[in-house]
């Protein structure tokens, strides 16, 4: 019989399901970056919201809001490509175990 507890399943974090484990790179960086975009997109409206004249909230709209949306636009790309390779990690791992009960019941199945 297979264990499937999650103390020895093999998409459990490393060292049981109590470890800590360091985040991806790209979720960490994704975050800042959205975090940032966001704060200079509060910014670029605060700038903007303290004038009436456009040649005034041009370059506030310019520099924060659009460099701050593609910053959130950035962040949130790196996030779903930190989900993507985990997932692919996860879909590998079970593959590999497919394989393995497979080869493991093969013998078993009458007529091969």
């Amino acid at each position: 019989m297979i264990d499937v507890s999650l103390e020895t399943h093999p998409l459990a974090p490393a060292g049981g399901p109590v470890a800590r484990r360091r985040p991806p790179w790209r979720h960490v960086v994704g975050w800042l970056l959205m975090i940032g975009g966001v704060v200079a997109v509060l910014v670029a409206w605060y700038g903007i919201s303290g004038t009436v004249d456009p040649g005034e909230q041009m370059p506030y709209l310019a520099s924060g809001g659009l460099g701050g949306a593609a910053a959130i636009a950035i962040g949130a790309v790196l996030v779903v490509a930190g989900e993507h390779v985990r997932d692919r990690a996860a879909l590998g791992l079970v593959l590999q175990r497919l394989d393995e009960l497979e080869r493991r019941l093969d013998p078993l199945v009458p007529g091969r």
